[in-house]
């Protein structure tokens, strides 16, 4: 026996399966937990609190060790994969251990949204932290930056930090006198001054929202339809059931203004992940919603996909095995199954090639590429379960496979060995390219940082981040901010809902 083993033989270990795996780098491991999390329930290999104290560590260790990665991941995660919870903590953590000067570019990256900065204030208080005065600087300047209409409605009462908490603690100097009154009137209530509460009502009812309308009139046909101009993004998705339960989306005036939403390029805005869209066609499915409803819904998830310029047939290989079915978050029914197979669906229609679910068996689909998404989806998902024998898979398709680019969403966590046969076929051509979409965020990993390009998540935006990156280092293009030049999340990010 020899402790002076090999450099190769170190970085070896073994997936939770007990296959073949690889150990990641720390900057590797870090930007696919925050890619491949919400941090909310436990996950099939991994409990929360465990997948936390990963997080805990690794963002410690590199907010020191490299804190304009960290800051740079943050905004990336933020801005291209549409992530908040990481990206807030992370932020957290660069003004705990960072330098000032990064932590506030980071925030400025990374607090879109109205309430992302108690997201941050939140994290900090829960590991014990102090508060800073750089993260009350930072914070007194978001709250400037906030209009008064986000200042209202994100003032989070009953949560670990309110909007009048960060008032509270950071003291902003309003810029101008209707800052002064929001805050005047978020700070004391109904004991505020005349002229604050006079102007809070006069903004509320200017821009009205759609959850002041429901809550003043009540639910009823007359006020949906009242409220339905208001929706957009996820609150235009999921309220659709309670559209269709008034009866709204048989009439003719609703479709209209749900076609001219849902076929506006705008869509390609709005930040909404592909499985998100399909949550909404299946549930539209089981409660009878009109054809016509279910068809804008699936152009809108076809048209919030961004140009893809990948030459030469692809083949795609999507993990359907058992651990893929546990689901992304405590409170969503998606899981990563169907997260990776939407992104598989979505790359094979704009790239053709062939298209396989994997488990202890390989599932080729046939249907052509213009087939339905939804179809297609349905197909991979009703073969799921079993193994992740992903290296059987790759045996069984490499060697009748004439492209130059394999894509896997998987999670890694392998039974056997998936780099050997992948590294035979590279070796063959050096064109060849593989690219790796891990959607859960575990560590080992079944391949080797340098043989695979590899990116987390499950952003449609990671398809576009896949042509960037046929030849170049995910990490070093992050630190670069390289990824500046991918499309944004959504311009208005203040309609954002679901837990991220």
């Amino acid at each position: 026996m020899s402790f002076n083993v090999p450099k190769r033989a170190q970085r070896v270990a073994l997936t939770y399966e007990g296959g073949t795996g690889y150990l990641a780098s720390p900057e590797t491991e870090l930007l696919l937990l925050v890619a491949g999390s919400l941090f909310s329930g436990d996950t099939f290999y991994e409990g929360d609190l465990s997948r936390r104290e990963r997080f805990y560590e690794l963002a410690r260790a590199l907010s020191q060790k490299d804190p304009r990665y960290v800051a740079a991941l943050a905004q990336y995660a933020r801005q291209v994969l549409g992530l908040r919870s990481g990206p807030s903590a992370l932020v957290a953590h660069l003004f705990w251990w960072g330098p000032k000067e990064v932590a506030e570019e980071a925030a400025r990256g990374v607090w879109l949204r109205g309430d992302e900065h108690l997201e941050t204030l939140a994290y900090t208080r829960a590991q014990g932290w102090k508060i800073t005065k750089g993260l009350k600087r930072a914070v007194a300047s978001r709250l400037n930056a906030m209009s008064p209409r986000a200042l209202l409605k994100y003032q989070r009462k009953g949560r670990s930090f309110s909007q009048r908490d960060a008032l509270i603690l950071s003291h902003p100097k309003p810029q101008d006198p209707a800052h002064a009154l929001v805050y005047e009137w978020l700070v004391r209530g109904k004991r505020s001054l005349p002229e604050a509460q006079a102007f809070v009502a006069q903004v509320l009812e200017e821009r009205p929202t759609w959850e002041r309308i429901l809550s003043v009139k009540g639910a009823s046909r007359e006020s949906w339809l009242e409220a339905l101009p208001h929706l957009r993004g996820l609150s235009l998705v999921r309220n659709l059931s309670n559209l269709h339960r008034f009866g709204l989306l048989r009439e003719e005036e609703a479709q209209g203004l749900l076609a001219n939403k849902l076929l506006s390029p705008e869509v390609a805005k709005w930040g909404i992940w592909p499985y998100q869209w399909l949550q909404a066609i299946s549930m539209g499915r089981e409660e009878g919603w009109p054809e016509r409803v279910l068809h804008l819904l699936e152009a809108a998830l076809e048209n919030s996909l961004p140009p893809l310029p990948l030459v030469g047939e692809t083949l795609i290989l999507v993990d359907v095995s058992g651990s893929m079915f546990s689901l992304i978050s405590a409170r969503s029914q998606a899981t990563y199954a169907l997260a990776a197979a939407s992104l598989g669906a979505l790359l094979y229609r704009r790239t053709g090639g062939q298209l396989l679910g994997f488990s202890s068996d390989i599932h080729p689909v046939h249907l052509p590429p213009r087939a339905p998404i939804a179809r297609i989806v349905e197909h991979l998902l009703a073969k799921g379960g079993g193994g992740t024998y992903l290296g059987e898979a790759l045996k069984k398709t490499l060697p009748n496979f004439s492209g130059r680019r394999v894509v896997i969403f998987t999670d890694e966590q392998v039974h056997d060995s998936a780099y050997d046969p992948l590294r035979k076929w590279k070796r063959q051509d050096p064109d060849r390219s593989v690219h790796v979409v891990n959607v859960a965020g575990y560590s080992p990993l079944a391949f080797p940082e340098r043989g695979v390009t590899r990116v987390g998540g499950w952003s449609e935006r990671l398809l576009e981040v896949l042509a960037l990156l046929e030849a170049r280092d995910p990490v070093a293009w992050i630190r670069s901010v390289g990824w500046q030049t991918t499309a944004s999340v959504s311009s208005a990010p203040e309609d954002e809902e679901e837990e991220r």
